[in-house]
């Protein structure tokens, strides 16, 4: 079976692909859209998902998008139809818009959809995360997530700043809704790993990114 992993190097796709990594080959594919308030899609350091495809050592496609709310769902799926792929696997966790919209896709492509995170605790994924990946934030856009968020790492002391913003302000502890996003550096299947050497944090009202400007992939320690 031929697995496309929807992919954007954040935390839930990346843990998504480790899940299904024993079920078929894998194929790494991200949208890449044309506007930063795509509806569907992150939009922050998608440079970096060539790094990633190397530490993972798999292939990578890339579909362009025009970041249209409903219209880059079917250029998704357009690209989607152009591969030789069995199935699709998403990282959506409680979300019904995305989860929705790429099984409309896999119907209609005949495609077998895998969601290995739907209806699982956030608070445990964000734990299965810190103690397994590295991974830093690298976008925020909610109350309460402030400059001093981009960059975090997404460690066990990440994971408590991240539960006590979410107990005050009610925001989605896994940053679904596009509250916060992450990078991965590293990970168990990554078979080298990723070091950032310069990381530029932009900050407009009350949001902000922090674009990779510098990084080294590195081997890993045996």
């Amino acid at each position: 079976m031929r697995i496309a992993v929807l992919t954007s190097g954040g935390k839930d796709s990346i843990l998504a692909l480790h899940k299904i990594s024993d079920m078929g080959e894998l194929l790494l594919v991200t949208a890449i859209p044309e506007r930063e308030d795509s509806y569907m899609f992150h939009t922050a350091n998608l440079h970096m998902l060539d790094a990633i495809a190397k530490c993972l050592d798999l292939p990578l496609v890339k579909i362009k998008v025009s970041g249209i709310e409903e219209k880059e769902v079917e250029e998704l799926k357009e690209g989607l139809s152009n591969l030789e792929i069995d199935a699709v696997c998403c990282g959506a966790i409680a979300s019904n818009y995305q989860l929705s919209r790429i099984k409309r896709i896999c119907d209609s492509l005949d495609l077998k959809l895998f969601a290995p995170l739907w209806g699982i605790e956030q608070e445990r994924i964000l734990n299965e995360v810190s103690q397994n990946f590295e991974a830093v934030i690298v976008s925020v856009s909610a109350m309460g997530l402030d400059e001093s968020f981009l960059g975090m790492k997404l460690d066990k002391k990440g994971v408590e700043r991240l539960k006590e913003v979410a107990k005050k302000t009610k925001i989605n502890l896994s940053g679904e809704g596009g509250e916060y996003e992450t990078l991965v550096l590293d990970a168990p299947l990554f078979k080298k790993r990723i070091i950032i050497k310069f990381l530029e944090k932009i900050w407009q009202n009350n949001r902000g990114v922090a674009l990779v400007k510098d990084f080294e992939i590195i081997e890993k320690r045996r």
